[in-house]
């Protein structure tokens, strides 16, 4: 008797592997640290390798335009969340803050551009890390499961 085919929307379990037995926030903090690295460790090199140059290239674009790497003041909160934000890139924040970079020149043409481009690598990062997690834990199925299944991955109607 054949197998009967899994039910559209239904959550997909991971197989049993090493990856049950492990920490899910050890992804997520091998991804903050290194962006692209949880999902290299969880076995998906291809979209790893991608998270990597993406934020990367993001990252060394926006210190090439002249972005500021914002400092973590409490009395200006925007400037403390964009800070916040920018730290989310992980390694590359770490790298360019100990090499003196991302002073940023305000009267710089491209000022805004670099400190958005900045931001956004940090925020991208954050939001791969989540995807980490749901790797992770079960609740994203994965890319051979989705292409044997032949479905959407949406809900059911």
């Amino acid at each position: 008797m054949a197998e009967a085919p899994a039910r559209a929307g239904a959550r997909q379990h991971p197989r049993a592997d090493s990856r049950e037995e492990s920490n899910p926030l050890l992804y997520c903090a091998l991804g903050l640290m290194v962006p692209g690295l949880g999902h290299i460790v969880l076995g998906r090199r291809g979209t790893g390798a991608v998270f990597l140059v993406c934020i990367g290239l993001l990252f060394v674009f926006g210190i090439g335009m002249e972005g500021e790497l914002f400092p973590f003041e409490a009395a200006a909160p925007l400037t403390l969340l964009a800070g916040m934000a920018e730290l989310g890139a992980g390694a590359f924040y770490v790298a360019a803050r100990m090499l003196g970079l991302g002073a940023g020149n305000p009267e710089a043409p491209t000022y805004e551009y670099g400190y958005a481009f900045l931001i956004v690598a940090g925020l991208l990062n954050m939001l791969v890390v989540l995807d980490a997690w749901d790797i992770a834990t079960g609740n994203k199925g994965s890319e051979e499961d989705g292409a044997a299944g032949g479905e959407a991955s949406g809900p059911a109607r």
